[in-house]
């Protein structure tokens, strides 16, 4: 529940950022057309490393997050312990 928790705080601040960059872009009188650009370009000059970062970012939660549920279902089927 604590990783949950964490991704959902987690997302909650990127829509939150992304919002606010949008409402100043719009402030500022920038079209929509680039706003949306604006917002795919740091996706689009990533370096090649950069992007096995993220994957391994990305790797290393799903992998805690399964090991997480395994240990919690063998706590479960084992309750001598």
């Amino acid at each position: 529940m604590k990783r949950l928790k964490i991704l959902f705080v987690t997302c909650l601040l990127a829509i939150a950022s992304t919002i606010l960059i949008i409402s100043l872009d719009l402030l500022m009188g920038v079209q929509i057309s680039g706003i949306i650009w604006k917002a795919i370009n740091p996706f689009r000059v990533m370096e090649p490393a950069e992007y096995i970062i993220i994957l391994l970012f990305i790797m290393v939660y799903f992998v805690d997050t399964f090991g997480a549920y395994l240990k919690k279902k063998k706590e479960k089927e084992n309750p001598s312990n």
